[in-house]
């Protein structure tokens, strides 16, 4: 059982997410044409920083190694005509071996691509913050609530 927990249209959830970064690049999935994180939803008495390894375990069948909580955000967005909040914990993660080409997620399968943090900005991102916080990201944990 996971942090999420929906009522009428409107879902709530707590999510943690794996920043993989290397060379003023960083590891996105893609669907269509929008660029996404690795990572998920907590489960029941796991910690953020073992939801973020489990989950780039499950979705990249990689393992990784924490490095540090880059960003605590607190995310409302839409999906159709679904709405979200969740709360997001990013971590600073290094893979432990070659990253791969494809993420599975339950049935499907999404091209995985090195996408420079230079170029952000001009893509698909989501969650659209990292189009603003990447690039100008000092190593220090940062709070943002993203609309």
């Amino acid at each position: 059982m996971d942090f999420r927990t929906q009522i009428a249209n409107q879902v709530f959830g707590v999510r943690a997410v794996a920043l993989i970064v290397q060379d003023g690049k960083i590891f996105l999935t893609k669907r269509g044409d929008s660029y996404h994180t690795i990572g998920g939803a907590v489960e029941v008495n796991e910690s953020t920083n073992q939801a973020v390894v489990r989950e780039t375990k499950e979705e990249l069948g990689m393992d990784v190694e924490v490095i540090e909580l880059a960003f605590v955000v607190e995310n409302w967005f839409k999906v159709g005509e679904k709405k979200f909040h969740n709360i997001e914990f990013h971590y600073m993660v290094k893979p432990l071996k070659k990253t791969p080409n494809m993420m599975v997620e339950a049935d499907c399968h999404f091209p995985c691509e090195w996408v420079s943090i230079d170029d952000l900005e001009h893509l698909d991102v989501r969650p659209d913050f990292l189009q603003r916080e990447m690039k100008s990201w000092n190593g220090q944990l940062k709070h943002i609530i993203n609309y």
